[in-house]
């Protein structure tokens, strides 16, 4: 849950699923570790502090939507990089058996230099991967 309109429409898609399946919800949250020396100076401290405070922001709006339908949830959150983490870190962690993202909101020029989140997770997952569009 990064606070995206496609975070949201995965969400709201991951309730649907849960509450036809009887299926608990785990939301999950990954905030950047990375920061960057340049010429002596490091940068990205302050960052991190912001990704930690607006995830846990996130979180508890996700959950709040997923209590009021009824449904047992759980949060996860943790720092590091993003594409594992979903992946494989969470999935292997917590026994799922689907992980639900939505579409990329990667376009041009960071999609051709980094490539997806989205995509990654499709590619590399330890569950099966459910895009919501």
């Amino acid at each position: 849950m990064d606070g995206s309109k496609n975070a949201h429409a995965a969400l709201d898609e991951a309730i649907k699923l849960a509450q036809k399946l009887g299926a608990k919800l785990f939301i999950v949250a990954v905030a950047s570790d990375q920061t960057y020396a340049h010429y002596g100076a490091e940068f990205g401290n302050e960052i991190v502090t912001h990704f930690k405070k607006a995830a846990s922001k996130f979180l508890d709006g996700a959950v709040q939507e997923v209590k009021d339908a009824g449904i047992p949830v759980e949060t996860h959150f943790m720092t590091g990089l993003a594409k594992p983490s979903i992946a494989q870190t969470f999935p292997e962690k917590l026994h799922t058996d689907l992980t639900v993202i939505g579409r990329s909101g990667v376009h041009g020029l960071g999609r051709a230099i980094m490539g997806s989140t989205t995509s990654y997770v499709v590619h590399h997952s330890e569950t099966s991967v459910l895009v919501v569009d």
